[in-house]
């Protein structure tokens, strides 16, 4: 017998070993992968966790709950924004009754939509969820509850302003940020990233607003580049220059000034101002002796600081915190000062607000130099999102803003918003299938330059509803019963009288 013969009878179990080890490792892999969505899930990063998810899914189809977490992540990262919402409803006779989240994530999908009512029911099912297996989720799910109503009450009250989305080629698939307008030229300058990639490439861009809408943005180049939080301008209209903030020197304003259809190359504005720790979001004022801006050099996150510089020897003060009632021990960020220097507007994430950060307002009292507590600029200003870069125009009720909040095109978009007159509408819905008034339902009107705001009336025992409007507009109208849109059309009224005003309007349903 030869021993050198190979023994073929342990061929199948090393085999057999092998495959084994790999599936182990393969098995492991998904393990890892999952785990990393989990946590991002939990950290509500939903764009982060989709990937690993779907990472998992191609290494695994059918892998746990995978599929349902992929649902999940889809709606709240955007992804199915426009998209009904069977491919999520369809897990309710599952993971409704398995998993104690399934109604807080239905909430926050019908949240991120801004349908209130539905959010508002899918946590109450979430609360009655967790009171009944003994959760730990009983405090957060009053206080989504609390919020989903508070939302409403701001949706269902907007203030007298309209939004409008600018269009393709201003807003694209990647971020714009910190707008600034020149009323007279309409012309816009704006930061953004697109068409470059990571965090850092954000650079300056320039249009004009022609018979055809905006030209396509042209790339300020010699600007320079700048990183997200960095990418911050400000005009001073007064001389026309173009400030910028930059890391340089441990922080410090450059400016920049038109020639012609282009901008210089960005000079140091004034060395003594690197030394007052001035930070990305700033704003100077048309004099150039007042800068306010955003600093973490608190305890309490970003707050809002001033500086001003002494017309006899030129040199800028020590930088002070903005008046008490302006910060919190929440974040402050991206001020700006109307120019007759009475109101402050600011973004915060403090409580209360319709979203993440909201713009927010304060007034001056010269009587005892204090700012007033401040107002929340309400919907549709702010949004269940997050709202930057708040600048007024010259005519002080109009401006800009940025937002991430439902249909952007891609991360942050710039908005364009103005003031408006209301007039009052009232009349009577009569519903064909019943041969009479339609009762407990509602309708809205949703002003054609941004259809995500609505109007709303209750319809009541008689059919009648009342409400207030925009006065000059197209709007899409909706009719909802049990929270189902039963009839559409659109309403157009071009009327300037103002509050005074009442307009007659029926319609027939069904």
């Amino acid at each position: 017998m030869n021993n050198s013969q190979p023994n073929y009878q342990l061929r199948p179990i090393v085999l057999l070993l092998i495959l084994t080890s790999s599936f182990s490792v393969f098995s492991q892999k998904e393990v890892r992968l999952y785990d990393k969505a989990e946590e991002q899930l939990s950290d509500h990063q939903y764009t982060e966790a989709l990937e690993y998810y779907q990472e998992v899914q191609e290494i695994s189809p059918g892998f746990g709950d995978v599929d349902y977490k992929i649902s999940i992540c889809s709606y709240l990262s955007g992804a199915k924004d426009d998209d009904g919402l069977a491919d999520f409803q369809q897990f309710e006779n599952t993971y409704g009754s398995t998993d104690d989240h399934y109604y807080y994530w239905l909430g926050q999908i019908y949240l991120r939509r801004y349908s209130l009512e539905e959010a508002n029911k899918a946590f109450e099912k979430f609360q009655q969820k967790v009171s009944y297996t003994g959760g730990a989720d009983k405090d957060e799910s009053a206080e989504k509850i609390a919020h989903a109503q508070q939302l409403k009450a701001f949706f269902d009250n907007p203030d007298n302003y309209s939004i409008h989305q600018l269009e393709s080629p201003i807003n694209s698939a990647s971020a714009e940020l910190s707008p600034v307008y020149f009323e007279d030229e309409n012309e816009l300058l704006f930061a953004s990233n697109r068409g470059k990639s990571g965090e850092t490439p954000f650079v300056i861009y320039y249009s004009k607003s022609g018979p055809n809408g905006w030209e396509a943005p042209v790339e300020l180049a010699n600007l320079g580049s700048f990183g997200r939080k960095n990418a911050n301008i400000e005009v001073v209209n007064e001389d026309g220059k173009l400030f910028l903030f930059r890391d340089d020197n441990g922080g410090d304003l450059y400016y920049s000034q038109a020639s012609g259809a282009k901008w210089t190359t960005p000079v140091e504005f004034d060395a003594r101002v690197s030394n007052n720790h001035i930070a990305s979001h700033f704003f100077i004022n048309e004099h150039e002796d007042r800068i306010i801006f955003a600093s973490d050099e608190g305890d309490d996150g970003l707050d809002i600081y001033e500086s001003f510089r002494d017309p006899a020897n030129g040199k800028w003060s020590r930088p002070s915190a903005f008046y008490s009632s302006i910060n919190s021990e929440f974040n402050e960020d991206s001020p700006y000062l109307s120019p007759d220097e009475q109101t402050l507007y600011f973004c915060s994430d403090r409580p209360g607000g319709i979203g993440g950060f909201d713009v927010y307002k304060s007034t001056y009292n010269p009587d005892d130099y204090s700012w007033s507590e401040p107002e929340n600029m309400g919907w549709p200003i702010n949004s269940p999102n997050d709202e930057f870069h708040f600048k007024m125009n010259a005519d002080q009720t109009s401006g800009y803003f940025v937002s991430n909040r439902l249909h952007t095109k891609g991360d942050y978009d710039i908005y364009f918003f103005w003031e408006v007159e209301k007039v009052k509408i009232q009349g009577r819905i009569f519903d064909n299938q019943v041969n009479g008034p339609l009762t407990n339902a509602e309708i809205r009107f949703h002003p054609s330059q941004y259809l995500d705001e609505y109007f709303v009336s209750k319809i009541d025992q008689t059919g009648r509803y009342s409400t207030k409007i925009i006065s000059d507009e197209i709007f899409k109208v909706e009719i909802l019963l049990d929270g189902q849109v039963i009839h559409e059309e659109k309403f157009e009224i071009h009327d300037t009288s103002g509050e005074p005003t009442t307009h007659i309007k029926d319609f027939a349903v069904r």
